[in-house]
């Protein structure tokens, strides 16, 4: 991506706190204390033609915006981009890819996660690739991610209302994402990479969530042949990780991680 990108949507409230009321199984009520999330709507346009409407958490909204290009197969470099504006209320994504990135639009609009996010317009570059390139990590490292993990993440132990993603660099170093979406989490981890323009295939993500097949697919597209969840996949995953050779490992913790065949 160019200098010609601006991100103005600098300090928004991503929790506040807020008093309420315990109801006891014995009929006592007491007063309590909370931090509760705070939820944005984001609208991403590309060339000025409405993509994506996400609920999200609001931060990291660049690499959200990226890493959501990205995993639904529009760009597969910062590069691809020429120019990205996000307003200071958070709500407007403003995207223009450079010549020779196209899209084409969608007959309708589908719900993408739980959160109720749409996407709008497809990629024409949405195909899948021909495979991954082989995965080089070891135990230790899948380990690694999975402690970052049991540490918590500082939103999600605040308020308990947030998915995570991990995603451990080429060099090892390791970045930590958070949104009320496990969609919008692991596209906050690829747009990081885009920006620090890591090569995918020395990169692994640990996810919170479970791993369904969109969950698989967007992993695969953004080229990181490496995805580690504390949840468990479903059958169409699983086939995904055959096919195109994405080491899917799963019910990871800090001293065990399965990885399961059809």
């Amino acid at each position: 991506m160019t200098d010609s990108y601006s991100n103005h949507a600098t300090g928004l409230l991503v929790s506040m706190p807020v008093t309420g009321c315990r109801v006891h199984a014995d009929g006592a009520v007491t007063e309590t204390e909370a931090e509760i999330i705070c939820e944005k709507e984001l609208e991403i346009s590309v060339n000025g033609t409405p993509a994506f409407l996400l609920t999200c958490t609001p931060e990291h909204l660049t690499e959200l915006t990226l890493g959501r290009l990205c995993t639904a197969g529009i760009i597969r470099h910062a590069e691809d981009v020429e120019h990205l504006f996000i307003c200071g209320e958070g709500n407007i994504a403003e995207v223009r890819l450079r010549e020779g990135i196209g899209f084409k639009a969608a007959f309708a609009a589908e719900p993408t996660c739980c959160t109720g996010n749409r996407q709008y317009l497809q990629g024409t570059g949405g195909e899948m690739p021909e495979g991954l390139p082989p995965a080089s990590f070891t135990p230790e490292d899948v380990f690694t991610l999975a402690e970052h993990f049991r540490k918590d993440s500082a939103l999600h132990k605040s308020t308990g209302g947030t998915h995570s993603c991990y995603i451990r660099f080429g060099d090892g170093s390791i970045g930590s994402f958070e949104d009320i979406g496990r969609h919008n989490a692991l596209d906050k981890a690829v747009g990081a990479m885009l920006l620090k323009h890591e090569d995918p295939g020395k990169c692994m993500l640990y996810t919170s969530g479970r791993v369904p097949a969109d969950m698989a697919e967007k992993v695969i597209r953004a080229g990181i042949p490496v995805l580690i969840s504390k949840a468990v996949p479903t059958d169409r995953s699983i086939r995904l990780a055959e096919q195109y050779g994405l080491r899917l490992l799963v019910r990871a913790g800090t001293d065990h991680f399965e990885e399961m065949h059809l």
